[in-house]
């Protein structure tokens, strides 16, 4: 009985001391479902026909991510010792609606990455993962906002660089802080395995991309630049691979506790970076939306947004933002008229991890299609765990 009784312990204490090893794994996901409504306006010439016609289309229905991509991950860390870890994450976004995956359908195809970490000297990761920009772009703007999509996105095809690029085969360096100042820096062997036309055993034959970008957060003021560019693969043919999509953006923001101010400029050339999908399927002015990457030569956009967001009681925030995106061509987009996007958008905090929002966003030259109006109105609850 009695060696019975010290099996049973030792093997407790076994157990015991392997579930202490200094590791953590995190089981974390974000839910954001509403009701939202859509009507777009107006008259506009077909690029087809030459024809006047005319957008009256509107929609109200349920709605999946109107602030935040619903999501669920995995994260852990081990400690290598000597301020050494190892780290992963892996993250899957889905539509709140139904359940389907999105992302193309990939298991994991918000983050798939892996990598090392040291305060002393930074951070590597391996894998899939969101370009720099996007990084620094969401500090900037922290939490006063709500995480309002609106801010990099809006409803035409501003903020490209900043609209969450994911590379895959992404290998990317951060510094540690400096005094504030941060830099980091990534290179994508294969951007998007999905695209078998794009994809070869040759490092040529691949669409690779380069990002990188530098930060200032320190007290009240963040600021930060950053630059993407993406290279063809030489199968492509000659006029695409000829592009070469070019991204330059900058920022800042001061928090006066009272009121935080925003501002970002992005201008892009050659191309595109991100964007988002239009929501009549195409049917104005013959455009779907670039959500993805695009080549196309010539092309040049410049987009403005400015945002101020103020606290609203002890549990809410309040904003309001005016983004402007003017665009050269229309090969790409469908049209080629000055975009603008207002919006007004409200939190409040239920918990610390639960929050009810509304937001109402007018948009001018809806998908740079002169003439087009849209409305956006949407409420909605989200919820992190």
């Amino acid at each position: 009985m009695k060696r019975m009784l010290v099996a049973a312990t030792t093997t407790l204490v076994m157990q015991t001391a392997t579930a202490q090893v200094p590791a953590s794994i995190t089981l974390y996901g974000l839910m954001d479902a509403g009701i939202g409504y859509t009507r777009l306006s107006g008259a506009y010439k077909d690029p087809a026909t030459g024809r006047t016609l005319r957008a009256g289309m509107s929609r109200l229905g349920a709605l999946s991510g109107g602030v935040s991509g619903p999501r669920w991950g995995v994260r852990g860390k081990e400690d290598l010792g000597d301020g050494l870890h190892a780290v992963f994450q892996l993250e899957s976004g889905f539509d709140s609606r139904n359940g389907q995956i999105l992302q193309g359908g990939r298991l994991f195809g918000r983050q798939a990455t892996v990598g090392l970490t040291d305060a002393r000297w930074g951070e590597l990761r391996l894998g899939r993962q969101y370009n720099a920009a996007t990084r620094y772009f969401l500090n900037m703007l922290g939490p006063a906002f709500g995480g309002f999509s609106q801010l990099h996105t809006g409803y035409g095809l501003g903020m490209s660089s900043a609209s969450f690029p994911r590379y895959d085969n992404q290998v990317f360096y951060e510094t540690p802080s400096m005094g504030g100042i941060k830099a980091a820096a990534g290179y994508a062997f294969s951007v998007n395995d999905t695209r078998n036309a794009e994809t070869g055993y040759a490092t040529a034959n691949n669409t690779r991309a380069i990002t990188a970008a530098l930060q200032y957060a320190r007290g009240p003021l963040s600021a930060f630049l950053g630059y993407d560019q993406l290279n063809a693969a030489r199968q492509l043919g000659t006029a695409r691979a000829a592009a070469t999509p070019r991204a330059y953006i900058i920022g800042a923001s001061y928090d006066f506790i009272a009121l935080k101010i925003a501002m970002a400029y992005n201008r892009v050339a050659d191309g595109w970076f991100a964007g988002r999908s239009f929501r009549d399927d195409g049917r104005v002015g013959g455009l779907a939306g670039t959500p993805s990457y695009a080549f196309s030569r010539g092309l040049r956009s410049n987009s403005h947004v400015i945002a101020l967001a103020v606290p609203a009681g002890l549990s809410g925030h309040a904003f309001a933002s005016w983004q402007r995106t003017d665009i050269n061509s229309s090969r790409l987009t469908g049209g080629d008229a000055t975009g603008h996007t207002y919006s007004l958008g409200y939190s409040h905090n239920l918990s610390k991890r639960t929050d009810l929002y509304a937001v109402v966003s007018h948009t001018r030259n809806w998908a740079f299609v002169d003439g087009v109006r849209a409305l956006d109105a949407y409420a909605g609850l989200r919820h992190r765990f």
